[in-house]
């Protein structure tokens, strides 16, 4: 199978693809991105696969809106401080999840890892495709996180079903901050710690 190679205004042969249960590839303000639909497990072991990524290490949503993010977790009044100074954007905000996602998407840790992409290719492949997608950094695990969409078609041909030729833009890995019970910032990275500390009050 050859990996197709799309431009950003084909990007509805993208969506076509996830909604088809496929894993495809493309960029964020971030680094580039695997992504699949939240609830498709065939999917998700595939990009498992794909990735040679340890079955403990849950992959993180990414949502079109506030409003798709409230469906699938539980917002209080820090996460709502967070989530209003820096999102969209470079920022994973980890949460307690609702009960209606599948099993493979929280590993039963009950919370959930998730971003609204400031980029506008990502939120319109997000809005048509009307369902939250899991999205990891293109790499292999453990191996630097790629941004161009040459080096992803090379590392992934065949085994992604499609991508943007389109470059990530910023290639440094969000932030992540977890509000489920004590803050606590897990990466660093365009968002500072003490950025979020500012808008925490603290």
């Amino acid at each position: 199978m050859e990996s197709k190679l799309y431009k950003a205004t084909e990007y509805k042969k993208i969506v076509s693809d996830l909604l088809n249960g496929k894993v495809v590839g493309f960029p964020t303000e971030t680094v580039y991105g695997l992504a699949i639909v939240y609830n498709n497990k065939e999917a998700f072991d595939k990009l498992y696969e794909i990735k040679n990524r340890g079955i403990n290490k849950p992959i993180s949503m990414m949502v079109s809106s506030l409003k798709v993010l409230d469906q699938v977790a539980y917002i209080d009044e820090n996460s709502k401080k967070i989530i209003n100074s820096f999102m969209p954007g470079p920022l994973t905000i980890i949460l307690k999840a609702k009960d209606n996602l599948p099993e493979h998407v929280t590993f039963n840790q009950k919370t959930i890892g998730i971003r609204i992409p400031n980029h506008e290719l990502a939120l319109k492949i997000l809005k048509e495709v009307g369902l939250p997608l899991l999205v990891t950094s293109a790499n292999i695990s453990n191996e630097p996180s790629l941004i161009k969409a040459k080096d992803v078609k090379e590392k992934f041909e065949g085994k992604i079903a499609s991508l943007i030729d389109e470059d990530a833009i910023n290639g440094e890995a969000s932030s992540v901050v977890d509000v489920t019970n004590k803050i606590k910032i897990y990466r660093e990275g365009p968002i500072s710690k003490e950025e979020i500390e500012k808008v925490l009050g603290g």
